[in-house]
């Protein structure tokens, strides 16, 4: 019987590829009909750097689908409807390797943005991570848009159907199931077993659960209770009848909890004794006991500005990170030596293959568009200088629809390549950092913003960055 299926999968295999070459054929035949043909960037749908076979499957694959204009890749003459003349345009390209350009020329000086002059064949580029709260999974809209534009998203864990409905859109997303790494919310579906089970939670030194300020009803749990192997199996059973999901992330994942300055009814120095002295070591052994019950899926903790707890999951995601999302426009976000200090703690965690991710963001991003882009490329050359696998980072601009632009930007799609050594401080300068990459250069000036701009010569050119701005140059 395995022998059959297996035999009958080559069988299908064969016949979609005949099926797809005869379609070329007809396709290339009729080219004198087409208009003005999409570029072969536009035509390489799954962004391997070549129109192939596996393209137009993708194309046969959402024939009949509808959508907003260009509300996918596969809407490649932008008219809403997925149809056999789309499949035409990317036949027109068969074979053909993509050339891209970063953006605008800007005669070798910029205050920020891209800087083209060059053009770059293929190559990798950074993952990009959709992260989509409240009910903005739930709108269709919002789903195809998730769909056509990113890598990874991370939802609530109960919208399982629109999590279904994007893997079918995108059947290459990696989505994970949001949940709480320390509270339990009298709101969740599995309250009545977890409030059954005294010993699972935090207490004060008079007995009471400690309940948070901003959150009424969230309670703090205990890591090292049974509670932490409940959860680990709760966790193992969401994912496995629910696959459409593939891994989980765990929100609130912190080492040390009067560092991130939790609000809770009662002051930490109510808590019962040992509690904080212990806590480091409690959430280590509760994050390696999750990732060891999940196994081969993703677990993500949201880490803040720590990354112990990514070596336990082998996944880490740092929120705010450089700039944060309730950062205003003119707000330098981290100090110098800070920019730095988060570059290099994610750059280990990628060097020992783990997954690295960050969400930077800006405040009243609608009201200051052009301020907004250039945090985003900054923070966006930041997390560059940090990744190792380009496969294995992630890099979420604010959080879906906070503002307009969804938390995409075009220039999130460069394709960077493969980096060439780690960044270094460029010659002659205090504070520009720069890294080579297969297909380009990033530079950023990680002054703080306010000083001077900075004139430096890289790959026999001369730029100018102002500060807190990054360049991207194509070789």
């Amino acid at each position: 019987m395995g022998d059959r299926i297996k035999m009958n999968k080559q069988q299908k295999t064969k016949r979609i590829k005949s099926t797809i070459l005869i379609l070329i054929m007809i396709c290339l035949a009729n080219l004198p009909v087409l208009a003005a043909t999409p570029t072969p960037l536009q035509c390489d749908i799954n962004n391997d750097g070549i129109i192939s076979v596996s393209d137009l499957i993708d194309m046969s694959n959402h024939i009949g689908a509808t959508g907003t204009p260009g509300w996918i890749k596969e809407d490649v003459d932008k008219n809403g409807i997925i149809q056999v003349c789309d499949l035409m345009f990317v036949a027109s390209h068969y074979g053909e390797s993509v050339t891209t350009t970063g953006g605008t020329t800007t005669g070798g000086t910029t205050t920020g943005g891209t800087t083209t002059g060059g053009t770059t064949t293929g190559g990798a580029r950074i993952q990009k991570l959709s992260i989509a709260y409240s009910s903005t999974v739930s709108s269709t809209t919002n789903q195809k848009f998730i769909a056509s534009h990113f890598d990874m998203l991370d939802c609530p864990h109960y919208y399982t159907d629109a999590a279904a409905n994007i893997k079918v859109l995108n059947s290459n997303i990696k989505i994970l199931a949001y949940f709480d790494a320390l509270m339990s919310d009298k709101t969740e579906e599995n309250w009545n077993t977890v409030n059954s089970h005294e010993d699972w939670f935090i207490h004060s030194l008079s007995g009471s659960r400690i309940e948070r300020v901003v959150y009424p009803g969230e309670y703090l749990m205990n890591p090292s209770s049974g509670w932490s192997t409940y959860s680990a199996q709760r966790f193992k059973t969401f994912l496995t009848t629910y696959p459409q999901f593939d891994g989980v992330y765990l929100d609130d994942a912190v080492c040390d909890l009067v560092d991130y300055d939790y609000t809770f009814k009662v002051s930490y120095s109510q808590f019962q004794t040992g509690v904080l002295s212990n806590w480091e070591s409690w959430m280590i052994s509760h994050m390696s006991r999750i990732k060891s019950t999940v196994g081969s899926d993703i677990v993500m903790p949201n880490c803040y500005t720590g990354t112990v707890l990514t070596e336990q999951a082998k996944a880490g995601l740092w929120e705010n990170f450089v700039h944060g999302r309730s950062n205003a426009y003119n707000d330098n976000g981290y100090g110098t030596s800070s920019v730095l200090q988060a570059i290099d703690a994610l750059h280990t965690q990628a060097k020992l293959g783990n997954i690295i991710a960050v969400n930077p963001g800006c405040a009243s991003a609608d009201s200051h568009t052009v301020e907004a882009k250039r945090w985003m490329l900054f923070t966006y050359a930041c997390f560059s200088f940090a990744v190792v696998d380009l496969n294995k980072a992630y890099y979420a601009w604010q959080i879906n629809m906070m503002d307009s632009t969804g938390g995409y930007y075009s220039e999130m799609d460069m394709k960077l390549g493969q980096p060439m050594g780690d960044y270094y401080k460029v010659s002659g300068t205090t504070y520009v950092y720069a890294r080579q990459f297969a297909n380009y250069y990033v530079a950023a000036n990680i002054n703080s913003l306010g000083t001077s701009s900075v004139t430096f010569t890289l790959n026999g050119a001369s730029y100018t960055l102002s500060p807190r701005t990054a360049v991207f140059i194509p070789k």
